[in-house]
């Protein structure tokens, strides 16, 4: 980052001040941009592309595992759900044989 911003710095001032113009400089040359990219570069997530990315990728990779989590936990619900309705099946078929065999005895005729 301080790389970075060192040649940025460079870039900037000699764009603005040409060669000829600092080399015989005899007072302090004006460079406006130098209180805001110095006050850019004090977060270095901010300046940095690859931090920033590196960043952005950990945030995507937290919400990611959340998700994960949430549709596993989904999904083991769905499973209890499955069982408890084929229990409430098999209850209701063996009900239903119950209810049958001990009305079979009883017809109205």
């Amino acid at each position: 980052v301080a790389f970075t911003l060192l040649a940025k710095m460079n870039d900037d001032f000699c764009a603005l001040h040409p060669d000829h113009e600092w080399q015989n400089a005899t007072d302090l040359l004006p460079f406006p941009a130098l209180e805001e990219t110095l006050s850019k570069y004090q977060n270095p997530a901010e300046a940095d592309s690859i931090m920033r990315m590196e960043k952005d990728l950990d945030e995507t990779k937290i919400i990611l595992h959340k998700t994960i989590d949430s549709v596993l936990e989904r999904g083991v619900k769905l499973d209890n759900l499955v069982d408890k309705s084929n229990d409430l099946s098999a209850q209701s078929r063996m009900f239903y044989k119950t209810a049958k065999s001990q009305n079979s005895c009883c017809y109205m005729m």
